[in-house]
């Protein structure tokens, strides 16, 4: 509920902030969702190495208890799109960051709460390789001895709910122990339910004497009786007869019917009427008093008695003449329904063609007024707003107006507006529809324009763009995409929403259809990753002087500092030294002579690595996966990256800590990680007790 309202507010709040940026509430609620997850484990620092009352016990819960409620709002933040996957992902690896597990259980329950909340999200075709490496993580933990019990079996919990495709397990239908009356024997049948109490005993017929007991056949008389006072038409000896203790009506005409022999075995065990006198033609046909057809009509027809006067006794006993008078229940009016034409008709609102109509003359108004005058709003637009369409009416408007820019002949004029009204009226990620609008219109220059468009009007993340073309898909839609962003933005804002953005342009270059450094430079991007020059440059250099003395004075004449500091062109010169001296070597068969080669042919290249290097943990980690990159490119041969793993640790170019991290880290941009992981597993962690070996003091 509070994420539904953080996202309306994200949308409807004011915004204080300069175009471009985020609006003020969602950057202050990112920041606040940022300081409380840095911050989480503060609360519990005031309990700590001390002995606790009943007090600090409830108020540790209490802190306990706010923690996971925040992790779980994250995690709501993310599901619906406020924070994106990537913060999320952030979060899980601080979360699972190598520490004692003394300061670990509480990062794990919040682990674990995080992707409950928010695994299914991210359990996605694009971070499913991340989502792996988690819980492999995940399940060496449950595994570990020093963990509590409580923790690990905390993430078993997790691991099964992946397992069982992300839905939990079904709850009991009843909470509680089974009573004990419920238990049963696998043997013993099932108990047969009781009828109801009503029906034990089985259903016995009433005699028809009992049925007609009350009933008077006496042909009726002119005058009321003075005995029959009463509506049912008992009279006051039969009043008092039925009022006498021990009277049955059933057992006296069991007593009675012996005396009635006259009755034949035909007709024995029938009630038996009496003729009344004078002969059936006297009978009245008009029912009893108290008889089921009796009304309201023949009651007020019926005679009634005469008044008693002073000199006649009251019949009545004391007991009924104390008694109120019985009230009558006010008669129900029924009202006539009113007629249907005089109901006001309801207004249905607008349909399907006219908000994509309206839809569509907002944009076209945009566009013109963005040329004459950029702040005034559209008319068209502001009924869009006030009209206050549902969900589905919203989603197909918005539809037909991104349709219109993209058919228009004035598209990329259309564009920018066609997002700006989008912009006004949207409520939910248009992701997904604009991915579908590229599909259906083959991904042309229109279709980078208005993703351009969208960049800039904050619909859609480049980053989310550059995920749809990894692999080579929809080809070249990325570089027109970030063409069209330099052309409507400038240069500069396109080199920011890229570095926002981290995409691996080098990656996409090199991938199937990427056209390689020529096809960017022949764009004009190639500013945007310049150690894919150096990259070329280097590998010609390396091809026709490999020796190590020239590479390195060719480095530090050709290639800039700033550029030799980076992660990126440590990785590409690694890798190129590993392709050459396998190469020279041809020690991918695992040969020994031809390890030997290598190792020395390595040796060599030492001294310049271990220079560039200058022992920078980051610089370390991006050559550890440059190997692993360099490994995989063969297929991971028998021994190859556990041999190449201790060539850079036992020459001193990297050290422990890097190849540590290495297998802590979780991220997809490398490939093969789970084999590599798979083959120096047993090195790493004799690595690591070598390591806590050293950090033990001395006794």
């Amino acid at each position: 509920m509070y994420a539904q309202l953080c996202k309306r507010l994200s949308e409807e709040a004011p915004n204080f902030e300069p175009p471009g940026l985020p609006c003020t509430f969602k950057l202050l609620l990112l920041n606040k969702c940022r300081t409380e997850f840095e911050n989480r484990a503060q609360a519990f620092a005031a309990y700590e190495d001390r002995a606790l009352g009943p007090e600090d016990e409830e108020k540790r819960h209490l802190a306990k208890c706010k923690m996971l409620g925040n992790i779980k709002f994250i995690g709501e933040l993310g599901k619906l799109e406020i924070l994106a996957e990537s913060i999320l992902h952030r979060c899980i690896q601080k979360l699972l960051a190598r520490r004692a597990a003394a300061d670990h259980h509480e990062d794990l329950e919040c682990l674990a709460q995080l992707v409950r909340t928010c695994g299914r999200v991210l359990d996605s075709e694009r971070g499913r390789g991340l989502m792996d490496q988690y819980f492999a993580r995940i399940a060496s933990l449950s595994a570990s001895p020093e963990l509590a019990p409580r923790i690990r079996f905390m993430l078993r919990d997790v691991l099964e709910l992946r397992r069982s495709g992300w839905t939990p397990r079904s709850a009991a239908a009843s909470e509680g122990p089974v009573p004990i009356q419920q238990l049963r024997a696998d043997d013993e049948p099932p108990p047969r339910r009781e009828r109801d109490s009503l029906f034990r005993g089985g259903l016995r017929s009433r005699p028809l004497d009992d049925v007609l007991a009350g009933l008077s056949l006496q042909p009726a008389s002119l005058g009321p009786s003075p005995d029959k006072l009463f509506g049912n038409g008992f009279g006051r000896d039969a009043f008092r007869q039925r009022s006498a203790p021990g009277y049955f009506p059933r057992s006296q005409q069991q007593h009675r019917a012996p005396k009635e022999g006259a009755a034949s075995g035909k007709d024995r065990g029938r009630a038996r009427v009496p003729a009344p006198p004078g002969g059936l033609e006297n009978v009245q046909m008009r029912p009893a008093a108290n008889s089921l057809m009796f009304t309201a009509s023949t009651r007020l027809n019926k005679p009634q008695p005469p008044p008693l006067t002073p000199s006649q006794p009251s019949v009545v006993p004391a007991s009924f003449a104390s008694a109120a008078p019985l009230h009558k229940e006010p008669p129900i009016t029924i009202k006539s329904a009113p007629d249907k034409k005089d109901k006001p008709k309801k207004d249905k609102g607008p349909n399907k063609e006219e908000a994509c109509r309206l839809a569509v003359e907002a944009v076209g108004e945009m566009a013109e007024l963005e040329e004459e005058e950029p702040e005034r709003e559209p008319e068209a637009l502001r009924r869009l707003r006030e009209l206050a369409l549902p969900d589905k009416l919203l989603r197909r408007a918005i539809v037909a107006a991104l349709e219109h820019a993209l058919t228009a002949p004035a598209a990329p004029r259309l564009a920018l507006a066609a997002c700006r009204v989008v912009r006004a009226v949207k409520r939910a990620p248009l992701g997904e529809t604009l991915r579908a609008l590229v599909v259906a219109h083959g991904g042309d220059d229109r279709a980078a324009a208005l993703l351009a468009a969208a960049v800039l009007a904050r619909l859609v993340p480049l980053a989310e763009v550059g995920a749809w073309c990894e692999g080579g898909h929809h080809h070249p839609l990325l570089p027109d995409v970030l063409v069209a962003l330099r052309e409507a933005s400038g240069a500069d804002e396109l080199a920011r929403l890229y570095a926002e953005s981290k995409i691996d342009l080098c990656a996409y270059a090199g991938g199937p259809g990427g056209g390689g450094v020529e096809a960017l430079e022949a764009r004009g991007l190639s500013a945007l990753v310049p150690q894919l020059r150096v990259q070329a440059a280097l590998a010609r250099q390396l091809a026709g002087e490999p020796a190590p003395a020239a590479l390195y004075r060719w480095i530090k004449t050709h290639v800039e500092a700033s550029v030799r500091g980076t992660g990126a062109f440590v990785s590409a010169l690694v890798a190129l030294l590993a392709q050459q001296v396998t190469g020279a070597a041809d020690a991918a068969g695992g040969d020994k002579a031809a390890v030997e080669r290598e190792k020395a042919l390595l040796e060599g290249y030492a001294p310049l690595l271990r220079a560039l290097l200058d022992r920078r943990p980051d610089l370390q980690l991006a050559a550890v996966y440059a190997v692993q990159v360099h490994a995989h490119a063969h297929r991971y041969p028998k021994g190859m990256l556990l041999r190449w793993f201790m060539y850079l640790y036992n020459m001193e170019v990297c050290e422990e800590e890097a190849f540590l991290r290495w297998r802590e880290d979780v991220t997809d941009a490398y490939p093969g990680k789970g084999e590599a992981l798979f083959q120096v597993n047993a090195w790493l962690t004799w690595l690591q007790q070598q390591d806590s070996d050293d950090d033990e003091p001395d006794d």
